[in-house]
């Protein structure tokens, strides 16, 4: 019960954010102090590597907060756990080697 209090509550978060997952997800991450370029960048490239529903359960789990977005995480199956990793470790190269780039 108590997770499902959670993720309504994630969920109101988003909608109050523009309703977009991915919105959300750029939201979190400059305020956890990255620019508004990588932010962007690693969004993008997830939101192209991850399906809908791993991209928005992930995007939950930034808006979260680093505890609550961690125990979000491992709820995920394994499958989509390997999948969130395999697209992080490649938006995060993908963006810093375009920002060393540009």
């Amino acid at each position: 019960m108590k997770k499902f209090v959670f993720a309504a509550v994630a969920a109101l978060a988003l909608t109050a954010c523009g309703g977009s997952p991915k919105v959300a997800m750029v939201k979190a991450c400059t305020d956890s102090g990255e620019s508004d370029t990588n932010c962007a960048c690693i969004a993008d490239s997830l939101e192209k590597n991850l399906d809908k529903e791993t991209f928005k359960s992930v995007a939950l789990a930034m808006a979260a907060g680093e505890e609550e977005g961690n125990k979000m995480m491992e709820s995920l199956p394994a499958d989509k756990q390997g999948a969130v990793m395999g697209a992080l470790m490649s938006a995060g190269m993908g963006c810093m080697m375009g920002a060393a780039e540009g």
